[in-house]
């Protein structure tokens, strides 16, 4: 790793932290910025397709942040024995995430090439039971969200 200048090593160590720190939080903040205004500007096509991409890019990466806990949690769901120990509900929280929301952009961009909603309005509900799993999401994780760390 190459030192800033001017900067002990260990002082450069925590500035790079601190930089990871604050770029996790911009996500964090993008994310509930995002899904909110996607969720305000439903009617106006053109905002929410624009605002729900962006969403989608940004929990891309929110996972590529934190991959070395994403690729715990999905060897844990690879193995049965191991879902009863402690960290398994999140990891199959991480994964119902995961899921709603490549089901809620597949949807949308389905309803998109047909022109018209389906009639069983996937997307709607899809974009319901997100808008759900993130809050209990958020709140459950607030007190970690300015604090939590890129390793």
């Amino acid at each position: 790793m190459s030192r800033a200048p001017g900067f002990s090593q260990t002082e450069g160590m925590e500035i790079a932290r601190s930089r990871r720190a604050a770029a996790r939080w911009c996500v964090h903040l993008g994310l509930m910025v995002t899904a909110l205004v996607a969720l305000v500007f439903e009617p106006i096509l053109t905002i929410h397709i624009v605002v729900g991409l962006t969403f989608s890019v940004l929990v891309v990466a929110h996972l590529a942040q934190r991959r070395r806990v994403s690729l715990k949690l999905l060897t844990r769901l690879g193995r049965l024995r191991t879902l009863y120990r402690p960290g398994a509900r999140r990891a199959l929280a991480d994964a119902l995430l995961a899921l709603v929301t490549v089901g809620m952009l597949v949807s949308g961009f389905w309803d998109w090439s047909l022109g018209h909603p389906t009639r069983i309005r996937w997307h709607a509900i899809t974009d319901i039971v997100l808008a759900v799993l993130l809050v209990v999401h958020t709140v459950r994780r607030w007190a970690r969200l300015r604090s939590s760390q890129i390793r």
